[in-house]
């Protein structure tokens, strides 16, 4: 019943937290974007040092995490198929992030995906701290209005 009152009375519940270990990568600030396109109200975010205990649930793109990296997905793949994120620049960052995680020594072959790892790792928080974020998401959206 008291989850009824709070519905009725129009208040929201707190916004959910996720963490990742400093420094945020593209892949982690990629899931991220997709967490901020699902979730409502959207998570905040926030980076701890390397090797803090993060609950599985709560953690972007760490070896327990729900949304991690394996030999052949990214973080990213991992958070569109679960969050199952139905969106115009997923395709987009999908190659993008692949590259960059994935198959690094090819960047050089894709200009492109250099110039946006470079405009998000420019404005990614430069140390451990809770928010931050919202400039390197405001580069990842502006990257996907380039289109393909």
């Amino acid at each position: 019943m008291p989850a009824l009152a709070l519905l009725a009375s129009g208040a929201t519940s707190a916004a959910e937290r996720l963490q990742t270990w400093h420094p945020w990568q593209l892949d982690s600030v990629a899931v991220a974007w997709v967490l901020s396109h699902t979730r409502h109200p959207a998570p905040e975010f926030e980076s701890v040092q390397r090797g803090t205990v993060i609950a599985p649930g709560q953690a972007i793109d760490t070896p327990e995490s729900t949304f991690r990296r394996t030999g052949q997905r990214t973080a990213f793949d991992e958070a569109v198929r679960l969050e199952k994120l139905d969106h115009p620049c997923v395709a987009r960052l999908r190659e993008a992030v692949r590259i960059v995680e994935l198959a690094p020594w090819r960047r050089p072959e894709f200009p492109a995906v250099e110039a946006f790892e470079a405009s998000v790792r420019r404005v990614m928080p430069a140390q451990p701290m809770r928010g931050g974020l919202e400039r390197a998401l405001a580069e990842v959206d502006r990257y996907c209005a380039q289109g393909p």
